[in-house]
């Protein structure tokens, strides 16, 4: 089958160092794209390097939603295909994405190697992204995080861009994602289009930052779709979010190593089990302040 596709990468990026091994990773793919597309800040004038790819100076830094929005506008390609700064997509990474939209689906989601470089940057991998890990199958998904995910044109005119009132990088990819789904869109889980994620996490902190404001962003979400994601009464109540905290981080992290594929991570379970309580005092703080009721 010929390849219909005209491919556009667009990546967010703020200043990241990481970009380099993002870039030099694409600039060998088995299946080139056709475009590279950079949105966000490049003070370090890493891109100087690099004069083929397309940038997208935005003067001052923006949200992840705000700049993947500004790519979206500027590229030129059908297929939009997205990566983070701080990934580093495998050699067949762009092939693998166009070959399952070459079998019909719309919307591909890809998987993540949980290996970090440190042992909080995988700890942090192994707490957000169990549920993409290159080990599980393929199939349907009611989300998908958009650090590696490819998006046909056609879908973005129907259901418009991301949120921008999600600050930095934060839940703003299930809200777009579970909107595709809810617009009859196939959410297709391709575990063979994988990326390395290599987060810039050096120390504790930066994981109780993380999950701090993700727990502040994705309660939001869940209040948003709270039939559709089964979202219990309690979340509406901040007192809950707290009390119940050390059972829902029992039960998240018992369900993450119950599955044989994790125990090599087993050095990381404290710390997800301790990510997750982070998360329900962000998503309590939320609740608590009127944030996670926002529309």
């Amino acid at each position: 089958m010929p390849d219909e596709f005209t491919v556009s990468v667009i990546i967010p990026s703020l200043n990241a160092l990481t970009l380099s091994r993002a870039l030099d990773a694409l600039a060998v793919q088995t299946r080139p794209p056709n475009e590279i597309v950079v949105v966000g800040r490049d003070e370090v004038n890493l891109l100087a390097n690099y004069p083929d790819v397309v940038f997208i100076d935005t003067q001052t830094p923006v949200c992840a939603a705000s700049a993947r929005n500004r790519g979206i506008e500027t590229a030129v390609g059908n297929l939009l295909l997205f990566c983070d700064s701080d990934c580093i997509p495998a050699l067949d990474w762009v092939a693998a994405h166009v070959n399952r939209h070459q079998t019909g689906e719309k919307v591909v989601g890809g998987s993540v190697a949980l290996k970090g470089s440190n042992y909080w940057a995988q700890s942090d991998n192994v707490s957000m992204f169990h549920e993409f890990v290159p080990a599980h199958p393929p199939g349907k998904r009611h989300l998908l995080p958009t650090l590696n995910i490819s998006v046909q044109r056609d879908v973005v005119e129907q259901v418009g861009g991301m949120d921008e009132s999600f600050p930095g990088a934060a839940a703003e990819d299930a809200d777009w994602t579970i909107r595709m789904y809810c617009a009859g869109f196939n959410l297709f889980f391709a575990p063979e289009a994988l990326v390395e994620h290599v987060p810039a996490r050096t120390a504790w902190t930066d994981v109780v930052r993380h999950w701090r404001n993700l727990g502040h962003n994705a309660v939001r979400v869940r209040l948003r779709y709270a039939e559709m994601l089964n979202t219990p009464a309690f979340a509406r109540e901040a007192l809950w979010w707290r009390l119940l905290s050390p059972l829902i981080a029992a039960k998240v992290t018992a369900g993450i190593y119950t599955q044989s594929l994790f125990w090599r991570y087993w050095r990381s379970l404290p710390v997800v089990y301790v990510t997750k309580i982070i998360y329900c005092w962000g998503a309590a703080q939320s609740v608590a302040s009127g944030y996670a009721f926002q529309e």
